[in-house]
């Protein structure tokens, strides 16, 4: 293999990428730790485990702040990371591109085993796949990639919201509504009965009994990935744009746009988020009705927008000397995101699995953000040790060695 397909030397990183994913390792955290302590049926309101003001306070500021945000921050960092690797070489050769199909691959190869050992709610396998459409749009205009991301969030909205309008009409013919009713009150009682068992089995279920009940939920989650996906896409596909425009290479000198997109992206963000909340209320797991729509109109355009006001406040604040030593230490939590992140749900699943210290269905909403921020720091701190020694996070030097087929100097 040619020489020219190396990965990036860790002196030649760009840190404030780094600190965005290590920011977006905490909100991952944020919301996934709910979901590895509970059945993902618990998050629709029609299980719900704690409805307590203080717990019902504390779901309404996660989601708020974190549902939605944090793996569009991501996916628009996988997006930057594409062009930069395609950069390496400046004809796009078919040598660095099946290197990058073979590390979609081995980033699948990863999630798959994400999903079987430890937790269904991975978003490995997800990008891998969509890594694989998006070789398709890497020598498309900014242009093109812009309209495409625009239709791509707009396309589960306008779905949902038809469909929604559908099933109001048809439920106004009394026959056919009877019907449908009684589907409902069908998956309502397969959907308990899948709750009771999760929470029975993860707490004190064997090991071989935990992988049936995790594979049992990921069955049941893959019809969202539908809806998921366009959106992870769309995100790639902006990463790519903000890549080409070198915004973050030189974003000392793009402050005006960032502070643009703030004030852009603030209203919508607000607006957006809090349309979100409200919808809640009315929403269902078991139907698509008003409620849904505006929950996905809501959800669709508020998390996008309130990823970029996160994005512009940090690119304002990077680098000031108040908060220099903290930008760099998250900096290094995100040099090994693959590493922390697959270590939140090994860390998560022994605190909450029966294998380990059996606590699932204990934590309750606002106690699991405390432990959030107790994990998060034990992650920024090991990853300082981690990297004064060694040049990755040990997940990435496989993933790396993996990729360039040949066993890298860590």
């Amino acid at each position: 293999m040619s020489s020219i397909f190396k990965p990036i030397n860790p002196g030649n990183r760009l840190e404030i990428i780094d600190f965005l994913r290590g920011f977006a390792l905490f909100g991952i955290l944020m919301v996934n730790l709910p979901l590895m302590n509970a059945p993902f049926t618990t998050e629709m309101g029609d299980f719900v485990l704690w409805s307590d003001k203080i717990n019902t306070l504390a779901s309404v500021f996660i989601r708020f702040f974190f549902t939605g945000k944090f793996y569009a921050l991501f996916s628009l960092l996988f997006g930057i990371g594409f062009f930069l690797f395609f950069k390496k070489v400046e004809d796009g050769s078919s040598g660095i591109l099946s290197v990058y199909r073979l590390r979609l691959l081995w980033l699948l190869v990863f999630g798959i085993l994400h999903v079987f050992f430890l937790w269904f709610g991975d978003i490995l396998i997800i990008y891998a796949l969509i890594g694989f459409i998006m070789l398709l749009f890497r020598k498309k205009s900014n242009k093109t990639l812009i309209i495409w991301a625009i239709i791509l969030i707009l396309v589960p909205i306008i779905i949902v919201s038809l469909f929604a309008l559908f099933m109001h009409l048809v439920m106004m013919v009394p026959e056919v509504s009877a019907e449908i009713n009684k589907a409902y009150a069908e998956a309502y009682l397969n959907l308990k009965e899948l709750t009771e068992n999760a929470l029975n089995i993860y707490a004190n279920g064997t090991f071989f009994e935990i992988i049936n009940m995790r594979l049992n939920e990921y069955s049941n989650i893959i019809g969202a990935i539908l809806f998921f996906a366009p959106n992870v896409l769309a995100m790639f596909l902006i990463g790519i744009v903000l890549a080409r425009k070198a915004v973050f290479q030189n974003f000392q000198k793009n402050r005006k746009f960032f502070k643009k997109l703030m004030m852009i992206c603030l209203p919508i963000a607000i607006a957006g988020n809090v349309l979100y909340i409200y919808s809640i209320s009315g929403s269902s797991m078991l139907e698509i009705n008003f409620y849904t729509a505006l929950f996905m109109i809501g959800h669709g355009i508020g998390s996008p927008a309130m990823t970029f006001v996160y994005i512009s406040i940090i690119v304002l604040l990077f680098g000031t000397k108040m908060h220099l030593s903290f930008f760099k230490a998250i900096s290094k939590t995100g040099r090994m995101a693959l590493t922390n992140y697959l270590t939140q749900s090994i860390i998560c699943t022994t605190l909450f699995f029966s294998y380990g210290f059996g606590l699932y269905g204990k934590i309750n909403i606002w106690q699991g953000i405390i432990l959030t921020i107790s994990i998060y720091s034990v992650q920024v701190i090991w990853s300082h040790f981690w990297l004064k020694y060694f040049r990755f996070g040990p997940f990435e030097w496989a993933w790396r060695s993996l990729t360039y087929r040949k066993i890298q100097r860590i």
